[in-house]
This record gives structure tokens, C-alpha cells and sequence, in this order.
């Protein structure tokens, strides 16, 4: 039985036939729609060029894209990795709702990949005449999906790891978030540090193109093409009566006191938006990438021509950072033409994935015996952010950003590892403001002392210092024996390509 169930995946994930779907395309804006007249100033006088508000706070983050929901008047283009059914997930999805109900056109483009139980769900949310929801690179076996994984790898193993948020083709929000608790300050477990950029000007309808793209690409199905399941009328109301309840019950939980206090809500009612100004541009793969095999067909070539253009500094944070040997020669051939080099990242107890410290702590040494400063973010620092929980246990990083010279910067979903560069689709904002690009690094360096681990080789051995208390340890700092084991056995698997 198991080895038909087998054979009939294989012969359906090989050649997938994609059906047709309806191409929608950006919404030309409209000078009477709201969103428009209150960036309509600010963008006047900044003609060609893109304004950028960094969104690092969690609570900011999640109330930034609430406001420009509630805001919106025609159309709401939301794109994301993950999507999670969680406490932030179901306000988003209510305020999506509330927007459709208004007469706005939402549209959800999601990777099927971590949507696994959730196809009643979206069928459900599909049914709104306002509505559309689509899956890129799905399964067609909806029910064996691990099986259908196995027997698809070769295709399936591609997933759109883009992450954008554009409402009435007027103002994005692009960066490192997925939707869930740990993205936006609302889980006791760990608390993600994380990076947005809330973006108006001439850089939106490059993000709505771009959105474009993907929306209408053949990897893209509609959920209702995916499943035999259906929904009534009655469901549909029983569904939204629930979600009434719900609502109403959710006022009272403190993660909406906490978001109410956010600064931001007041700076946005006062019209007082700090926007930092500059040319920019955005930067993605192709929606059907592993088809480019060529650099220079995908974010690769812009970024590489980014990094490249350092005269001084180049500071990388990444959570996820495995160089492979040709990109550590490259940087060490980088850092050897004087360039100094400072790489942020996760410390093996701070990790949400082990398998991605195995194939980088062998990179550690041979960068840092060539000059290149290595910090690792701490697990638990001694200060929690003012916007956790009364103090979530962990604390892992998970922004994305490069900055060159204090000059420019990109912002997005690219992870400095194998899988970003080769596997996954992804993109973001590279704009050049000197202001902006000085404060993320001055911001960063002034917090190493407290969050971090410098790395350092002493007599030929890598050892790391907690420069807050001014103490040497000698392994992983803050990770258990079990934890070091498992990392131990996943390097010698011959798996770097896959991370």
C-alpha cells in the first residue's frame, strides 16, 4: 500500500501541470486615496527617491502593518514565507478581513511550504469575493505532503522566502518578518531580533511589481485548485461569528495593552515620521529561479555588486551565515585588500536551526586569523527588550541587513548562506542614506558589548569573550552538551549545499 501511495506521488510531483489562473496586476493610485494624501507632501519633495522608516521594534513592526491595513482603500498585497495561525497571525487576518469587507482587494500570496494545515483555513478566507489567496511551488498531494516532499525534492526543495507587505500601491513594509508571535515581541520562548523598513516613494511600486511578478507566475496555484475541500454559506457565517467572539474576547489580552503603547501609533496620528531619504533600489530573484542558473539572473549579482563597492567597512548581520569555502576565501581576500569586515550573527545556544551552525563554525577560524571580527548574539542577555513578555527565555537574531561604508544598506530576507543564495527566492531594499546606514551600525556596535560574544583565536584556538563581564570562555558559550552533540553529528553530514 505505502510503496503505491509512493509510486503515485513520484509519477505526480515529476512534471506538476500548473492550472491557468486569472493575471491581476497593481492598482494605478488615485490622488483622493487617503494613504496617498499622507505621504502626498513628503513625496513631492523627494522627487525620484525612497523614504525609509526602520521598523526594530517588535511592537512597531506589528503595529506598523495593522495601521496601513486599517488605512487601506483599494488594494492590500501582502507576501510572506511563514504564516502562522498564532495570536498575531489571526489580528492580522481579521484586519485583512475587515479591509475586504470595506471593498479592498486583498490579495495573500503565501509559500505553500509552511501553510501545510492550513488549506480549510484559506479556502475559507478564499470564498470572500474580495479576497484571493495563491501558494507558490505547491504540493499537489495536499494529503501525504512529507511523501509528496520526498518525492518531489528536486522541485519542491525551492521555496519563495520574499517577505513584503504593500497597501494601496503607495506604502511597503520589506524585510526580515514573517507573521507570528516571535516576529513581533508576543512570545514567552524566544523573542526574534528583527529588522523592516516601512518604505514610501519611488522603491513602492517596484515592491508592487515585483509582487506582480510572482502573483502571476505559473509556480503560483489559487488554494481552491489545490484541494477538494468546500465551504458552505453556513460555514462561512458560523466562521465569522467565531471570529466575532474572538475579537471581542481579545481585547482584553495584554499583548493588545502593549501594542497600544507603542510610540509609533502617536507619531503616525501626528504626522511625525522620521523618513530618511535616498536612491534606492530593490533587489529579488526570479520567481522560477532555480531556471537562472546564471549570477547575474538573480539577487546575487546586486548584492555582490553592493558588497563590492566597500572602500572601508562592510558589516554583515545575519542569522543564518554559512560563507562555503569560495565566499570565505572571498572575504578573506577582501579583508586582505583592506577592507574591514564585522560579521554579526548567531551563537550556537541562540540558533533556531542547528543544522546551519554546523556548516558555518568551521568558517569561524580561518575569518578571524584573517582579520575579520566575528560577534555572536548571546542566548539570554541580562537586559530583556522593553517590548517582551515579562522576559522570554531565549533570544535569537534573525534580521538581515549589510552596510557599506556607513553609507548604504540593504535590508530583506537574504540569509549570507547557501540556501538564500542558490535555493530559495528572495529580496529587498538597498537604498543609500548616510544617516541611516551611520545609526545601524552605531546601534548595533554600542549593544555588542551586552548581547554578544567577540570571537578571538588565542594560541591557535578559538575562544570567545563576554566583554560585559569581562570573562574568556572556551566552547560554545551558553549551549548544553546534548545541544553540541547534535551539532557535532550534523557536520559530518555532506548537507552545506541544502542550509
Amino acid at each position: 500500500m505505502l510503496w503505491a501511495v509512493i509510486t503515485t506521488l513520484v509519477g505526480c510531483q515529476s512534471s506538476p501541470v500548473y492550472p491557468d489562473k486569472v493575471i491581476t496586476t497593481k492598482l494605478a493610485v488615485q490622488p483622493d486615496w487617503p494613504l496617498v494624501q499622507y505621504v502626498q507632501a513628503d513625496v513631492k519633495a523627494h522627487p525620484l527617491q525612497t523614504g525609509v522608516l526602520p521598523l526594530t521594534d517588535g511592537l512597531d513592526a506589528f503595529i506598523a502593518r495593522l495601521a496601513l491595513v486599517n488605512a487601506a482603500s483599494a488594494s492590500i498585497d501582502l507576501q510572506y514565507y511563514i504564516y502562522r495561525g498564532d495570536d498575531t497571525g489571526r489580528l492580522l487576518t481579521w484586519h485583512l478581513i475587515d479591509a475586504a469587507q470595506r471593498g479592498v482587494r486583498v490579495r495573500i500570496l503565501l509559500d505553500d511550504m509552511a501553510v501545510k494545515d492550513a488549506d480549510e483555513a484559506l479556502v475559507m478566507l478564499a470564498e470572500h469575493k474580495n479576497i484571493q489567496v495563491r501558494l507558490y511551488n505547491p504540493s499537489f498531494e495536499r494529503d501525504f505532503r512529507n511523501l509528496a516532499f520526498v518525492a518531489g525534492f528536486s522541485r519542491l526543495n525551492h521555496r519563495m522566502h520574499n517577505k513584503s507587505l504593500t497597501v494601496d500601491n503607495t506604502i511597503s513594509v520589506v524585510g526580515g518578518r514573517n507573521i507570528g508571535n516571535e516576529y513581533f515581541s508576543n512570545d514567552t520562548n524566544v523573542e526574534f531580533g528583527d529588522f523592516d523598513l516601512m518604505t514610501i516613494g519611488h522603491a513602492v511600486d517596484e515592491v508592487s511589481d515585483q509582487f506582480d511578478l510572482y502573483w502571476n507566475s505559473p509556480l503560483t496555484v489559487e488554494v481552491a485548485e489545490l484541494t477538494s475541500h468546500s465551504v458552505t454559506a453556513e460555514e462561512i457565517d458560523t466562521a465569522l461569528a467565531l471570529v466575532e467572539a474572538e475579537k471581542a474576547a481579545y481585547q482584553t489580552n495584554p499583548y493588545i495593552t502593549r501594542l497600544m503603547s507603542s510610540e509609533l501609533i502617536t507619531q503616525m496620528q501626528n504626522h511625525d515620521l522620521h523618513w530618511y531619504w535616498g536612491s534606492a533600489k530593490l533587489v529579488y530573484d526570479q520567481p522560477d529561479k532555480q531556471n537562472h542558473q546564471l549570477d547575474s539572473d538573480n539577487i546575487l549579482a546586486d548584492l555582490g555588486e553592493f558588497l563590492q563597492q566597500a572602500e572601508k567597512e562592510v558589516f554583515i548581520v545575519s542569522p543564518y551565515f554559512v560563507p562555503t569555502r569560495e565566499g570565505t576565501q572571498n572575504i578573506i581576500k577582501t579583508a586582505n585588500a583592506g577592507i574591514d569586515i564585522t560579521i554579526l550573527t548567531n551563537s550556537l545556544a541562540a540558533t533556531d536551526v542547528l543544522a546551519v551552525h554546523a556548516g558555518y563554525r568551521q568558517y569561524r577560524q580561518p575569518l578571524l586569523e584573517a582579520g575579520v571580527k566575528i560577534y555572536e548574539v548571546k542566548a539570554n542577555p541580562e537586559q530583556k527588550k522593553t517590548s517582551s513578555w515579562t522576559g522570554s527565555s531565549k533570544s535569537s537574531l534573525h534580521a538581515k541587513t549589510f552596510v557599506t561604508d556607513k553609507q548604504s544598506i540593504f535590508v530583506g530576507s537574504f540569509n549570507f548562506d547557501p540556501r538564500s543564495a542558490w535555493l530559495n527566492t528572495e529580496m529587498g531594499l538597498i537604498i543609500d542614506n548616510q544617516e541611516l546606514a551611520s545609526e545601524v551600525v552605531e546601534g548595533i556596535e554600542a549593544s555588542l558589548a551586552k548581547n554578544t560574544y567577540r570571537l578571538a583565536i588565542e594560541e591557535g584556538e578559538l575562544v570567545w569573550f563576554d566583554d560585559l563581564h569581562q570573562r574568556t570562555i572556551y566552547s560554545e558559550p551558553d549551549a548544553g552538551l546534548w545541544r553540541k552533540f547534535l551539532v557535532d553529528c550534523i557536520a559530518l553530514l555532506p548537507i552545506e549545499s541544502q542550509l
